[in-house]
C-alpha cells in the first residue's frame, strides 16, 4: 500500500473531497462486515444427533464469507484509514491539536472540517455539532479551504503561521 501524499491531490477541495469519499467507503465496508457477522449468528454447541432435510450444510460458510470479504477489503480499508489520518494531521497537526488548521484558523474552522469530511456528515449534523447554523459551517468550511491553500500543506501540519502564545 502507497501511502497518500497531499501532492496527489490538485487542491485542498479535491483532497478534502477524497478524504470525505474515503469515509463513507470506511462507513459502508463496516456496516457490510458488521451486518455479514450478524447472519453468522452465535449458535449453541448441540449435542444430539441432528437431522437436517436436504443434506449436511456447511455451518462455516457465512464466516468463511466473511473473512474472504474482509480480506478483500482489507487493502482498500487501509487506504482509506491512512487519508483520514492525513486529513487529521491537516486539521489538527502532528501531535493532534497542537497544530494544524486548528491553530492557524482556530478550532472552528477544523472541528467543522472535521465532521464534515472526516466524519462524513451531513450539513445539518454538523451544525447541530458546532452550534452555527449550515450557511455558517459552509462559510467556515470555505474559509479552512482556502486557508489549506493558502499556507500550504506544509507550514498546515506543523501550524507555521500561528499566533505565538
Amino acid at each position: 500500500m502507497r501511502e497518500p501524499r497531499f501532492e496527489d491531490y490538485r487542491d485542498a477541495r479535491d483532497f478534502f473531497a477524497a478524504v470525505r469519499e474515503a469515509s463513507r467507503e470506511a462507513e459502508r465496508t463496516r456496516l457490510t462486515l458488521l451486518q455479514m457477522e450478524a447472519r453468522e449468528g452465535a449458535r449453541a454447541q448441540a449435542y444430539a444427533e441432528r437431522v437436517s432435510v436436504g443434506g449436511e450444510r456447511d455451518r462455516m460458510a457465512q464466516t468463511d464469507a466473511r473473512i474472504d470479504y474482509e480480506e478483500r477489503m482489507r487493502e482498500r480499508i487501509d487506504e482509506d484509514y491512512a487519508l483520514l489520518d492525513l486529513a487529521c494531521r491537516a486539521l489538527y497537526g502532528e501531535d493532534s491539536g497542537k497544530g494544524g488548521l486548528d491553530v492557524l484558523m482556530g478550532s472552528s474552522v477544523a472541528d467543522c472540517m472535521s465532521f464534515r469530511y472526516v466524519d462524513a456528515r451531513p450539513w445539518e449534523e454538523v451544525a447541530a455539532l458546532t452550534g452555527y447554523s449550515a450557511k455558517q459551517c459552509q462559510r467556515l468550511c470555505a474559509v479552512g479551504l482556502d486557508a489549506c491553500d493558502f499556507f500550504g500543506w506544509a507550514n498546515l501540519v506543523g501550524g507555521a503561521g500561528g499566533a505565538e502564545g
